[in-house]
């Protein structure tokens, strides 16, 4: 309490860059999510967020899984950012592609603070996805993800059945 009361007689506003980097898949993994697709929901989410308070800095993926960075206020938790953006896109894919009618993505998802420094690669490697994926599986990615980071999973309940 003495810090902050020190801090506060120092500092009249509040700093704040946090920029995450956020991976949600599909229910499944089921591939529904065309390149077409992708453009479009990107565009939707950059609505969204905007509205929300955040701000949508990119987005890419593949059929089966999207990765986007976002910027986010102080005053909002990573929760709250991320779920109204699963939340109306389902809502916005089913209503606006035939075939994605019964649409979902998976109950999860992760997110991860990329620093100032690491955003141009975290942007590179978001906008080539389709490429890297070429080599590699959303579940090894996933999981690599997770242990990278030190985030304990159950193998088992990791993804939905």
């Amino acid at each position: 309490m003495v810090i902050n009361l020190l801090l506060s007689e120092h500092m009249s506003s509040e700093f704040i860059s946090c920029f995450l980097h956020v991976v949600i898949s599909t229910y499944r993994q089921k591939n529904f999510l065309s390149a077409n697709i992708r453009i479009q929901l990107s565009s939707y989410l950059a609505t969204v967020a905007k509205s929300k308070g955040t701000k949508l800095v990119a987005l890419g993926g593949t059929e089966n899984h999207i990765h986007f960075l976002i910027a986010i206020p102080f005053k909002l938790s990573v929760e709250s950012a991320i779920l109204p953006l699963k939340q109306s896109s389902t809502t916005w894919l089913r209503q606006n592609f035939d075939d994605l009618r019964s649409f979902s993505w998976a109950t999860g998802f992760a997110a991860f603070s990329i620093s100032r420094s690491q955003l141009d690669s975290t942007l590179l490697y978001i906008q080539n996805q389709e490429q890297y994926h070429w080599r590699k599986s959303f579940e090894e990615e996933y999981k690599e993800f997770l242990n990278y980071h030190h985030l304990p999973y159950n193998e088992l309940t990791l993804f939905d059945e």
